[in-house]
């Protein structure tokens, strides 16, 4: 049986996603701003604008925690590069979510909290993002739901 090889590639900043986070990030102000009085908006508006400049900052490859590259293996392990130059290992969470406009990737670490990589069409080069894509729904499709009939699943001799 052969192995597919890992898929590698660079991400590059995504001007669309930062201009999908501030659309909702500024809806989210406008929510704020008109349903709350008093103090809470005041923490509800600061609680919207921090996180709103650090997902930028992190869409835009500003943070030195932000994953510059990419290595995924058939097997749902997980390499990536942060911007300070660091590599980072981990697996493919269940969660992850594939279509044709959104990638989102949880990248589970070992006693640490989980990376989420989030990917638009110009994240990176249209042929990586298609053939992540393809490896994606393929190893999301394996670690799902077993599908062998049930009176398989229940002897162990088959599979």
């Amino acid at each position: 049986m052969s192995t597919a090889p890992s898929l590698r590639f660079d991400l590059r900043p995504s001007l669309k996603l930062a201009c999908l986070l501030v659309l909702a990030h500024g809806l989210a102000l406008a929510a704020a701003g008109v349903s709350l009085t008093g103090w809470s908006r005041y923490v509800a508006c600061a609680g919207v604008l921090l996180s709103g400049l650090a997902w930028l900052t992190s869409v835009l490859h500003r943070r030195s925690r932000s994953a510059v590259s990419l290595e995924l293996h058939q097997d749902g392990r997980a390499y990536w590069r942060d911007g300070k130059g660091k590599v980072h290992e981990g697996r493919l969470g269940k969660d992850s979510f594939v279509s044709a406009a959104l990638i989102v990737m949880g990248l589970e670490q070992i006693g640490r909290a989980r990376k989420w990589v989030v990917l638009m069409a110009d994240s990176a080069s249209q042929e990586d993002l298609r053939r992540l894509r393809v490896r994606l729904r393929w190893l999301l499709r394996t670690d799902s739901a077993d599908v062998r009939p049930a009176s398989d699943r229940n002897n162990p001799d088959s599979g």
